[in-house]
């Protein structure tokens, strides 16, 4: 009888996985904060009312926060 190895995966794959996923959350979250507040950037576009600054600062850091991940 044959045992099949192929699905295994050795430490290391695993915690690359895990920080892959941890980043992918991060990611999520970021765009998640970023997309319900786009609507100060448009209301900023069309009118000039300014985009409050802990709204900027946020923002900010939610687009330092992401991470392009490779296929």
């Amino acid at each position: 009888m044959a045992i099949d190895l192929t699905g295994l995966i050795t430490a290391e794959q695993k915690a690359s996985q895990a920080v892959r996923a941890e980043q992918e959350r991060i990611n999520a979250e970021a765009r998640q904060y970023l997309d319900s507040t786009d609507w100060y950037v448009t209301r900023f576009r069309e009118t000039g009312a300014e985009i409050p600054d802990d709204v900027r600062v946020k923002r900010q850091a939610a687009r330092d926060r992401v991470v392009q991940l490779d296929d």
